[in-house]
């Protein structure tokens, strides 16, 4: 048996590091039992959430009125509105996978990509979205999973996936660029060349891990 210092629970196996929250291991100890009792919060990540929805209702409800009363301010007040949705959705995925780094971490990029495209359409349809910010968020994302998961020494096939799921999205950029729809794609055309050679490298180099990797999402 080893302990999670942090998260204050038993493990067993030979592990490296906890499945919760990835910090490194201790070697067991006799006297910690395996239920380990904790500390009763005041605030409940349920009644959290809760209040956070009745906030986002009551801010939804209160802009309406003033969009009714000004018509002038729906424009602005409709970009709140969307804008406040998605901050909701940011801080309920943070809450809800706040022990999986990585998972939340991709998470995000999609709940911020959507943000960006839609904030983007609501302006105008510049176009500014998928042809700056779109490409510099996956290829910050495609950098912060590598760092996270060696810093969490991670085995391959437990951030394979994640990669993967990135470089589907990256590789999606391609159709708005043949569509004509980015009118400046070289970010866009060097993000997909990234993730394509680090494909490559996983596949060549760490094909069982991937494959261990594909059998575990699809639970076989």
């Amino acid at each position: 048996m080893q302990n999670c210092p942090k998260c204050r629970v038993s493990i067993r196996g030979n592990k490296r590091v906890c499945p919760l929250c990835q910090k490194k291991l201790e070697p067991g100890n006799s006297g910690t039992g395996n239920f380990p009792v904790f500390p009763e919060r005041k605030i409940s990540s349920v009644t959290f959430m809760k209040i956070l929805t009745f906030m986002l209702a009551a801010f939804c409800i209160l802009t309406w009125m003033v969009s009714f009363m000004f018509p002038d301010t729906e424009a602005v007040i409709r970009i709140c509105q969307i804008s406040a949705f998605f901050i909701w959705g940011d801080i309920f995925v943070i809450n809800y996978y706040k022990y999986n780094v990585l998972k939340t971490i991709t998470i995000e990029t999609f709940v911020i990509i959507l943000a960006v495209v839609i904030s983007d359409l609501f302006t105008g349809w510049h176009r500014w979205s998928i042809t700056w910010v779109v490409p510099s968020i996956l290829f910050a994302v495609m950098i912060a999973t590598l760092i996270v998961s060696k810093a969490a020494k991670l085995h391959a096939d437990e951030f394979i996936a994640y990669l993967m799921i990135d470089s589907l999205v990256a590789l999606s950029q391609l159709i708005f660029i043949k569509l004509g729809m980015n009118w400046f794609p070289i970010p866009a055309i060097i993000l997909v060349t990234l993730y394509l050679l680090m494909d490559a490298g996983v596949v060549i180099f760490g094909f069982g891990d991937l494959l261990t990797a594909i059998a575990r999402r699809l639970n076989l």
